[in-house]
């Protein structure tokens, strides 16, 4: 359940983020806007009227729409085909920007607040009966030397653990600011889905300064911009093969978000989540860009042809394009969401 209400609130916060930055800009450059949704349709309640604008309460809790005044018809005074190219443009760029800002400030909350240290290791979970539980190991452990060895990482006790398969084996452990030193012995066969001496390993927390954070997020958000961008030609020349790189739906994207939280909750901080949540974002402004009707990006398509030619195509057709695009956008939605169920994202374990 938790999962579930997790990845609601994550997928109305994106889509609400993203109309939310059509309705500022639309209200900064004079577009009237004659509705605000919170939801999507069926309209549950009108919440109040500001300024000429309807903010309504909604059936659907997945985000929200913004209606602004004639956004087909330049016949209408005050409304988006109305603007200027300048203005339709700033409008239209709003929302993608708006997603891209939010990826920036979780990428930057995940450094913040949850960023791990690989170069230290701490015990997460000891499983009962281990040679681990026997020695006493505790979660929360921080584990600082194995066999004489310092520990700066996974690598480093994996490799000294494994070269004491059957033998004893010392530990020096940081347990609340005291030192503690256990010996065990790694077992050779040891049972299902556990390790050699029957512990989960994690990284505790590094929090960043708040200037490193902000360039570590800055950092994440222009890398992940240019891996998708950069994805088609990486596909054409194979250096990503088509089921890494596939388009997925609602359930894909609450498997990946349950996926992440069930290793956040072990690690006990939401770092995974919150640069998923960053990526997803972003992945939602780069779509909403492509020139395709009925999204933002096939809109700007239109601006821009008019910029060039110097006239605009008749509102009729181009209403008719957006019209025709909306279905197939919602045809190709459905195919997504059914590709999710029968042939489910692979995630690592």
């Amino acid at each position: 359940m938790f999962d579930f209400v997790l990845f609601v609130v994550v997928l109305a916060v994106l889509i609400f983020g993203h109309e939310l930055g059509h309705f500022l800009a639309a209200k900064a450059t004079g577009v009237k806007v004659e509705e605000f949704g919170l939801g999507f349709p069926p309209r549950l309640a009108t919440l109040f009227n500001f300024h000429g604008t309807r903010f309504t309460l909604n059936a659907i809790p997945l985000g929200g729409f913004v209606r602004p005044a004639g956004e087909d018809d330049p016949d209408v005074p005050g409304g988006l085909a109305s603007a200027p190219k300048r203005v339709r443009t700033i409008v239209l760029l709003a929302g993608p920007i708006a997603n891209i800002l939010l990826a920036f400030l979780a990428f930057t909350a995940a450094y913040k607040f949850a960023a791990p240290d690989p170069s230290k290791v701490i015990v997460t979970t000891v499983d009962p009966g281990s040679p681990a539980a026997q020695a006493g190991l505790q979660a929360d452990d921080l584990i600082v030397a194995a066999g004489g060895q310092a520990v700066d990482g996974f690598d480093t006790l994996q490799t000294v653990v494994n070269d004491h398969l059957g033998q004893p084996i010392n530990l020096t452990l940081d347990r609340n600011g005291k030192t503690v030193e256990v010996s065990l012995i790694p077992r050779s066969n040891p049972p299902a889905n556990e390790g050699p001496i029957g512990i989960t390993l994690g990284n505790p927390s590094k929090p960043e300064p708040l200037s490193d954070a902000v360039r570590l997020g800055w950092d994440s958000t222009t890398a992940q911009v240019a891996m998708i961008v950069r994805l088609p030609a990486r596909l054409m020349e194979g250096q990503v093969q088509p089921s890494q790189a596939r388009v997925s739906g609602l359930k894909g994207m609450y498997d990946m978000l349950a996926w992440a939280g069930r290793i956040d909750r072990t690690t006990q901080r939401p770092f995974l989540t919150l640069n998923l949540i960053g990526v997803i974002s972003i992945g939602l402004a780069i779509a909403n860009l492509l020139p395709f009707p009925a999204l933002d990006g096939g809109r700007l398509t239109f601006v821009a042809y008019e910029a060039v030619a110097g006239r605009r195509i008749a509102p009729r057709y181009e209403g008719l394009a957006h019209a025709i695009g909306f279905a197939v956008l919602l045809i190709l939605m459905l195919y997504v969401n059914f590709q999710d169920f029968i042939n489910p994202i692979a995630l690592p374990h």
